[in-house]
């Protein structure tokens, strides 16, 4: 019996060690388990427990009392009862570590779940950090054309004040020589009522002798005032001239003004189409080709221009257009040898005056020799010509013909 004892100690250690219960070391190196499987853990523990203390005091009080009794050759009905609790109690141990290594499993599943969603979560965060450093990369570049826009209205605004005053200076350099007419004309009127007293007095020639030295004053007083008039008058057309030509000075500088204003507006609209293209071509569809911050589609069917661009429209793009040699290199490369597509180039609405279909004009071209020459006078569209070596050509050919086309978005 004290045999049995010693091999159902080792058993229950080794199976004690086996599952995680005793070894500290383990315990500490795995993740915190949740509540409710540290609750089971601690009930298989104490059950557990409970089956060693019952096996000690069957070994104490059955086993060893029998064992220095030579004469007891069999068991006591107490010692029935207590073997039939230990094997009942061993059979609760069995079915509780049975328990316990499905718990143990249903844990390490649980782990491998949290694993992988912490790695899904710090993924997460990558990507949302890159979204958030090119989101304030171009809050950064709205920030600066929108402190540029705002500088140049304080400017505008500071120069319409300017001008609101020279306006109001001239309006009262007017006003004063509105005045000094109406004084001059006051002073003839003066003069003429002299001349008449002056007709009167003529039957009186000693009052017309005592009266010649005061009108003779007069006269030289009139004339004295009637020449400063003449000197103001001058100094204030002089004025005027000289405000008017500070007018047209500010007009001018208003004009250019709004000129560069509209330039710069026109630059901003298009940065922020820039923007709008590369926030939306982030990551292309399905079949479609990134280069830059523009997505390329080409075509399977052939249909012609008008066609082409109805698609490339349905699909939020448009007809590809072209604007630099690293551009046209890649649209090369996406087509196969000797292989025609429709770009988005047009004379339509003007025989001679190619433009892109975004309206923009055409900066850099790569017409093949003495094209485009508008053969019969009935080709207003254009298209790529690839090459094997080289960057491709462009050719001008009728919109009715159907063939491959390129769209960009």
């Amino acid at each position: 019996m004290d045999t049995m004892e010693i091999d159902d100690d080792i058993y229950l250690n080794r199976n004690l060690t086996k599952e995680s219960l005793i070894n500290q070391g383990d315990i500490k190196r795995r993740n915190p388990p949740s509540r409710c499987m540290t609750v089971c853990l601690g009930l298989l523990c104490a059950v557990l427990l409970a089956g060693n203390v019952g096996q000690i005091i069957y070994y104490e009080l059955i086993t060893r009392p029998a064992s220095s009794d030579p004469t007891q050759h069999g068991y006591s009905p107490q010692g029935d009862r207590l073997q039939s609790g230990y094997d009942a109690l061993t059979a609760d141990r069995k079915q509780l570590e049975a328990r316990l290594t499905n718990l143990t499993a249903e844990k390490n599943q649980l782990q491998q779940s949290h694993n992988s969603l912490s790695a899904e979560r710090d993924e997460l965060k990558v990507n949302f950090s890159h979204l958030k450093n090119e989101t304030d990369r171009l809050q950064a570049s709205y920030d600066t054309i929108k402190q540029e826009s705002d500088q140049l209205q304080a400017s505008y605004d500071e120069m319409q004040k300017n001008f609101e005053g020279l306006q109001t200076n001239f309006n009262n350099l007017t006003a004063s020589k509105d005045q000094l007419q109406t004084n001059y004309n006051n002073l003839q009127r003066g003069n003429d009522e002299l001349q008449t007293f002056l007709h009167r007095l003529q039957g009186n020639y000693s009052s017309l002798t005592r009266d010649k030295g005061q009108l003779q004053r007069s006269y030289n007083t009139l004339n004295i005032s009637s020449y400063q008039l003449q000197i103001s008058y001058s100094s204030l057309w002089k004025d005027k001239e000289q405000l008017q030509n500070r007018y047209n000075t500010v007009q001018r500088e208003k004009e250019q003004l709004q000129t560069n204003y509209s330039s710069l507006a026109t630059s901003r609209d298009q940065l922020q189409k820039k923007v709008d293209k590369v926030r939306r071509n982030l990551v292309c569809p399905a079949g479609w080709t990134k280069f830059d911050i523009s997505c390329y589609f080409v075509s399977t069917a052939r249909k012609n221009w008008t066609i082409s661009r109805r698609d490339c429209v349905t699909k939020g793009a448009d007809l590809v257009v072209i604007d630099s040699r690293e551009e046209q290199t890649f649209v090369n490369q996406l087509l196969k040898a000797d292989q025609n597509a429709w770009i988005g180039l047009t004379d339509s609405l003007e025989e001679g005056t190619w433009m892109w279909v975004d309206g923009t004009p055409v900066t850099i071209t790569f017409w093949q020799p003495n094209q485009p020459n508008s053969f019969n006078g009935n080709q207003d569209c254009g298209e790529i010509v690839t090459k094997t070596s080289g960057v491709g050509e462009w050719n001008d050919d009728g919109c009715f013909a159907d063939q491959i086309w390129i769209c960009e978005k």
